[in-house]
């Protein structure tokens, strides 16, 4: 008996401490936590990486500047093709939503005083009809088409002495020619000519014969260039014509608001309008001051600002230098069309609009022909872009870098914000921001580029978004030109 409860308690102490020996102080007899089942093998991870710093800042304001007006250029149809028309019109002003259209009076309607040619119009007539077909809201700007372009190349050697027709908007009935020597080009005698008597009272009666036409043929000319590129017209004179031209006019044709002096240079433009005498009211004589960029020198901001000081709008109404039968060249050349907009041009007309299938340096559209095709330039897609979101708008000033050129517009509650990267580097993080009391209507922003090497002409289309507010950041690729679109509330 003793023996067995002797086992008993050995058998009780052992359990008693195994029980123990199982506890710790430190778990006081509580479950244990579990183990960590993927432990990090590197204690000592990297630091997040710096973010990249911000690239050049591009700052929107909130200051509206001038009204925007763009148009094309058909007063030199040679090479519109009728077989076309209807396209090309679509393209023009319909696809492309252009302000006016600029068309010729040419000299050979009526060549020698008192003698017309009917025919000297039909195929302007044609592309006015096609162009008013595709947008019966279109309007015309009609501008003097130069004098040689009147004489057959036999005619301009037996007449004007071996092709030496002068320049001039006007038949010689009208800005009369004397002789003035002979020269030696090319081993030939070609005569020269000099001015000779103006007749103004007899361009009044052609301009106002020519508005009478037009109506007759359906068309109401909306703005009419008294002069192209030629030093003829004075501010005396483009008074005389305002004052006289209305009485020429039949019932019910309008009369149009009067561009000058559309000066070959800038420089010219902006002497001329420092000769207006205000005695006389020369200042009421024109209602929209014009230049061209042909050649010569001026700066835009001059003449912009010559422009403001008699309450004129400024047009350019034929910019030459936005070039290109290659993109990277169209690309960069739009330089001349940023330079206009921010230096306060309302209007911009560009330069024969219509090319050659092979290519021609100033046309947007170049034209086979015979086998219907058409290509759309570089430029054309790029001006498309601005004309359809800045046309009726107002320019927005807009800060600019040394590497970036810029410019932006607000039509409605459209904010278009263009940025041209010259340089052959990238602009890595640039920042674009808006002003802080404008509001975004979403968060979206449609993003066009063109690269020569990395888009077609039609350019490639992306979105993005803000980053922050009223701010975003894109990396700019270089040689390249970006168009940035957004919905603004400019209200707040």
């Amino acid at each position: 008996m003793k023996k067995k409860i002797y086992s008993l308690i050995i058998i009780i102490t052992v359990f008693t401490v195994t029980i123990q020996c199982e506890k710790t102080p430190q778990d006081n007899g509580q479950d244990k936590e579990p183990p960590i089942e993927n432990p990090d093998p590197d204690p000592d991870p990297d630091p997040d990486p710096d973010p990249v710093p911000d690239g050049d800042k591009v700052t929107v304001s909130g200051n509206l500047r001038q009204e925007i007006k763009l148009g094309i250029d058909a007063e030199r149809l040679w090479f519109w093709r009728s077989y076309l028309k209807d396209e090309l019109a679509q393209l023009s002003v319909s696809e492309m939503k252009s302000h006016f259209v600029r068309v010729a009076v040419p000299c050979d309607y009526e060549r020698e005083e008192g003698i017309i040619n009917p025919a000297a119009y039909n195929m302007i007539l044609e592309m006015m009809n096609a162009m008013k077909n595709a947008n019966p809201a279109i309007k015309f700007f009609a501008s003097p088409r130069p004098l040689q372009e009147a004489y057959s190349e036999e005619e301009k050697k037996t007449i004007w002495g071996n092709n030496s027709v002068p320049w001039s908007p006007y038949p010689a009935w009208i800005q009369e020619w004397d002789e003035n020597g002979i020269k030696i080009v090319d081993g030939i005698e070609v005569t020269q000519w000099k001015k000779g008597a103006f007749h103004v009272d007899k361009l009044v009666r052609y301009y106002g014969d020519y508005l009478n036409l037009m109506k007759m043929e359906g068309f109401d000319i909306t703005y009419l260039d008294l002069s192209n590129e030629q030093t003829i017209i004075t501010p005396a004179y483009a008074k005389y014509i305002k004052d006289n031209l209305p009485a020429k006019l039949n019932p019910g044709v309008n009369m149009p608001l009067l561009i000058a002096p559309s000066t070959w240079s800038v420089e010219g433009g902006i002497d001329w309008l420092g000769t207006i005498n205000t005695s006389n009211g020369e200042q009421d004589g024109f209602d929209i001051a014009s230049v061209h960029n042909t050649g010569g020198s001026g700066s835009f901001s001059e003449f912009v600002n010559k422009a403001k000081i008699w309450g004129k709008e400024a047009w350019n109404t034929e910019m030459h230098a936005w070039i290109g039968l290659e993109l990277k060249q169209e690309i960069l050349t739009s330089e001349l069309l940023w330079e206009h907009m921010r230096a306060g041009f309302n209007a911009i007309d560009t330069w024969l609009f219509f090319g050659n299938y092979a290519g021609r340096d100033h046309s947007m559209l170049w034209i086979h022909p015979n086998n219907g095709n058409i290509i759309k330039t570089g430029k054309y897609e790029i001006f498309k872009k601005v004309v359809n979101n800045a046309n009726g708008g107002r320019y927005v000033d807009i800060s600019t870098t040394s590497g970036l050129l810029t410019a932006a517009f607000i039509k409605d509650s459209v904010l278009s914000v263009w940025i041209l990267n010259k340089n052959k580097d990238g602009a890595a993080n640039t920042v674009i921001e808006l002003p802080d009391n404008w509001e975004m209507l979403n968060n979206s922003i449609e993003v066009t580029y063109w690269n020569a090497e990395a888009t077609t002409n039609e350019g490639s289309v992306s979105m993005t978004t803000m980053t922050e507010k009223n701010k975003f950041h894109f990396d700019l690729m270089g040689e390249s030109l970006y168009f940035f679109r957004m919905n603004v509330n400019t209200e707040n």
